[in-house]
């Protein structure tokens, strides 16, 4: 199944009946991808996998916390197939604002015991230019030896230059802008919205301090 490929330009999608926290009105600039082509989406790819592992207790290992939303629904539309799975959780990261440092930070408590001879589903929510992927997976399988490892994303971005990796299981092509929305996070705010939009500048100019307590 080949992504579903959302086009450069503006897809005049009904704004009014989406709903998000008002201190972000004004932040995105257009809406990119609807909760409910989502969910059907998320159906779609357990389909798949289920396909693929029907038989087998695949290890369903989430990246936070950006793909935390898409991970729950995943599993969700493979408990409806009677598909099997073990879930474990890894935090990794590369941004900081809007561009990649280059360098991969790791933690979240995984433990490699638990995903050593098993087949690992790597689940993100977006792969653009495979940096975190390409240095993710070739450290699971030097120190967890897994039996085999691929990935599941939610989205991944058309850039000018191929990606360092690449997903078995991909939900949307997207063009090359930066998206917030449905768990993607700008400086940690925005997770907490339900569709997925392109930020704005005024998003970007906002200042997430003004609401720490």
């Amino acid at each position: 199944m080949e992504p579903i490929e959302i086009p450069d330009e503006p897809r005049g999608i009904q704004v009014s009946d989406r709903v998000y926290p008002s201190e972000y009105e004004g932040h995105f600039s257009r809406i990119l991808v609807k909760r409910e082509e989502i969910i059907a989406r998320a159906e779609g790819l357990a389909r798949l996998i289920h396909a693929d592992y029907k038989g087998k207790r695949p290890v369903l290992l989430c990246v936070l916390k950006g793909s935390n939303p898409f991970y729950m629904q995943l599993l969700e539309a493979l408990q409806d197939l009677k598909q099997g799975y073990y879930t474990e959780f890894v935090r990794v990261s590369s941004y900081e604002g809007t561009e990649s440092t280059g360098k991969l930070k790791v933690g979240g408590g995984l433990e490699y015991k638990h995903i050593e001879d098993k087949d690992i589903i790597l689940v993100e929510d977006i792969v653009d230019t495979g940096h975190t992927l390409s240095n993710l997976i070739p450290k699971l399988q030097t120190e967890a030896k897994p039996k085999s490892i691929e990935v599941c994303t939610l989205l991944t971005k058309r850039l000018s230059a191929p990606a360092m990796c690449t997903a078995k299981y991909v939900g949307f092509s997207i063009p090359d802008h930066f998206v917030v929305g449905y768990g993607l996070d700008y400086n940690e705010l925005y997770r907490d919205v339900k569709d997925i939009w392109v930020i704005s500048q005024k998003g970007i100019d906002f200042d997430s301090k003004s609401y720490h307590t």
